[in-house]
C-alpha cells in the first residue's frame, strides 16, 4: 500500500464530481470490477445480498466479494491497509475511527431504527421481577453490552440522560450477545443492551423491555450503520465508489418494499433459528444519508464520553455525502 495520506480536498472534488457519474467502472478486458466489502452477519447486510440476487450490482458493472466478520472496529485497520474496498459497521465505530485520526469517508447509510418505541431493534431490557421501571432507574446498576463504548453502550448511556439519570454512575460491562439473557437471569447483571435476534429471544424468555435505547437517543430513524471507504479509495476509484452506491440504493429500495425476501436471505447467511427470522424486527431501509444522520450520533457518543471531537468527525465523515 502507498503511504497514507490526507487527501481531503481531492476527496471533496472526487466526491462533487460523482454526482455526474453515470457510466459503469471500466476494467481493461470488460470484466466486472471486484469490491472487496468487508461486514458482519447482521439483518442490516441483507439488503446487500437482496441486491445482489436482484442483479443490481451486476447491472452497475460490479462482483462483490464479500467477507464476513465478527467484529467491525477489528476490520477497519484492513480496510486502510487496502485489504478491503468497502466496510459495513456501526456508524459510531466509524466516527471513533476517524476521531482516532484514520481518514475514512462515509459513502451510504448502512441501516436504521424504525423510530417505534417498543417495535425496534435494539432495547435495553431487565429481569421480569426487577423493579426498574424506566432508563433513570438504572443509575448505579451493571449493564452488559457487547462492546466497551460501542453503538450499544453510547445508546443506552443516552436513554438513561434523556429520562432525567445519571448515566455517569452505571457500570458496563461486556458480554457477547448470545450470553446475555443468562447473565440477566442469574443476577450477575441487573440490565442487558441488545439487538436482533437476541433482543426477540430475552423477551420471548419473560425479560422486560424499558427501553428502545435507539429510538429514545434519535427518535427519527437513527442511523445505526455506514457503509464506508478510505480517502484513498475514494480519490482513486470515484467510479467504483459511486457505482457501489447506486447499485445499494436500489437494493434499499428494493428491501424496504420485500420485507420477505429480507428474511429469506438472512437465512442464507446468517446462523439465526429460521423462527427467529421470521419474528425479529427487520431494520430500516429507507435510504439517504446527510451529516445531520451523523451528527447527532456523534454528540451522543462525545456525551458518552467515547469521542472527543464531534464537529470534526461528522464533517469528516459525511465529506462524500455532504458532496453528493
Amino acid at each position: 500500500m502507498t503511504t497514507r495520506r490526507r487527501l481531503l480536498a481531492t476527496a471533496a472534488v472526487a466526491a462533487a464530481a460523482l454526482a455526474a457519474c453515470s457510466g459503469s467502472p471500466d476494467t481493461d478486458d470488460g470484466a466486472p470490477r471486484t469490491v472487496r466489502l468487508a461486514g458482519v452477519a447482521v439483518g442490516d447486510m441483507a439488503a446487500v445480498y437482496v441486491g445482489q440476487r436482484q442483479g443490481y450490482f451486476a447491472e452497475a458493472g460490479l462482483e462483490l466479494d464479500i467477507t464476513l466478520g465478527s467484529n467491525s472496529p477489528a476490520m477497519i485497520p484492513a480496510l486502510v491497509n487496502d485489504e478491503f474496498d468497502v466496510q459495513y459497521g456501526a456508524s459510531v465505530n466509524l466516527l471513533q475511527a476517524i476521531d482516532r485520526g484514520l481518514p475514512l469517508v462515509a459513502v451510504a447509510t448502512g441501516g436504521r431504527s424504525t423510530g417505534v418505541p417498543g417495535e425496534d431493534h435494539g432495547g435495553l431490557l431487565v429481569a421480569h421481577d426487577s423493579t426498574v421501571r424506566r432508563p433513570a432507574d438504572l443509575e448505579g446498576a451493571t449493564v452488559a453490552v457487547n462492546a466497551l463504548g460501542g453503538l450499544l453502550e453510547v445508546c443506552v448511556h443516552s436513554a438513561i440522560a434523556h429520562d432525567g439519570g445519571d448515566p455517569g454512575g452505571v457500570d458496563f460491562v461486556e458480554l457477547p450477545l448470545p450470553e446475555m439473557p443468562a447473565a440477566l437471569e442469574s443476577g450477575q447483571v441487573d440490565a442487558i443492551a441488545t439487538a436482533e435476534p437476541f433482543l426477540g429471544i430475552a423477551l420471548g424468555e419473560g425479560h422486560r423491555l424499558v427501553s428502545s435505547v435507539y429510538v429514545d437517543t434519535v427518535p427519527d430513524r437513527m442511523v445505526t450503520a455506514t457503509y464506508y471507504v478510505t480517502e484513498e479509495k475514494l480519490a482513486a476509484e470515484p467510479e467504483t465508489v459511486e457505482a457501489f452506491v447506486r447499485a445499494l440504493e436500489r437494493s434499499f429500495e428494493y428491501a424496504q418494499q420485500h420485507p420477505g425476501a429480507v428474511r429469506e436471505e438472512l437465512r442464507n447467511f446468517t446462523d439465526i433459528a429460521p423462527e427467529l427470522i421470521d419474528q425479529m424486527v427487520l431494520t430500516d431501509f429507507t435510504w439517504g444519508l446527510s451529516s445531520a444522520d451523523l451528527a447527532v450520533v456523534a454528540e451522543a457518543a462525545a456525551d458518552a464520553g467515547t469521542l472527543e471531537d464531534p464537529e470534526a468527525a461528522t464533517d469528516q465523515a459525511a465529506r462524500y455525502v455532504d458532496g453528493r
